[in-house]
């Protein structure tokens, strides 16, 4: 019986040495995947100073079309050269999970219909194949009409997808 435990205890060993990294070895480094979104976003009520947005994202594989719904707070309105700003949560609905994180927004209004916002977007997780999602990026929307409707691009450098 001793012989047994000896054997057995060796090739433990053995397969534990392997598996484990060489000293000084590089980590494996994540893969980043860039991607580039439309979002058409539609305000519900004019933001006093938050708001509930709706809307359609479309981005290429694997998340492709799905829904999306954000919370945002209008920080400081913009005023004739003078910039404001707001903040806010999102959430991105695909067929095969979520994804969900914060942004931050600078808004520029040359009329009180034309509007830009543009700012950084942190993703901080999501569901089911996308349960791991982490990365950032851009994003730049415009409106024509005040801020009912908004078009946006988001340009993102994502990990655990």
């Amino acid at each position: 019986m001793r012989r047994r435990t000896l054997i057995s205890t060796a090739v433990i060993a053995t397969t534990a040495i392997a598996v484990a990294p060489a000293p000084g070895a590089a980590a494996k480094s994540k893969n980043v995947t860039k991607l580039s979104c439309t979002i058409a976003v539609f305000q519900q009520g004019a933001p006093n100073p938050s708001t509930i947005q709706f809307g359609f994202v479309s981005c290429p594989k694997p998340f492709g079309a799905g829904l999306h719904y954000n919370e945002v707070t209008v920080t400081s309105r913009p005023a004739p050269g003078v910039p404001g700003a707001a903040n806010g949560t999102f959430k991105n609905y695909y067929n095969r999970g979520t994804t969900s994180g914060t942004f931050e927004l600078t808004i520029v209004a040359s009329s009180p219909t034309n509007v830009t916002y543009s700012g950084t977007v942190t993703y901080t997780g999501g569901t089911g194949k996308f349960k791991h999602v982490q990365g950032d990026g851009t994003i730049e929307c415009t409106t024509t009409d005040g801020g009912a409707h908004k078009s946006c691009i988001v340009n993102s450098a994502l990990t655990g997808i």
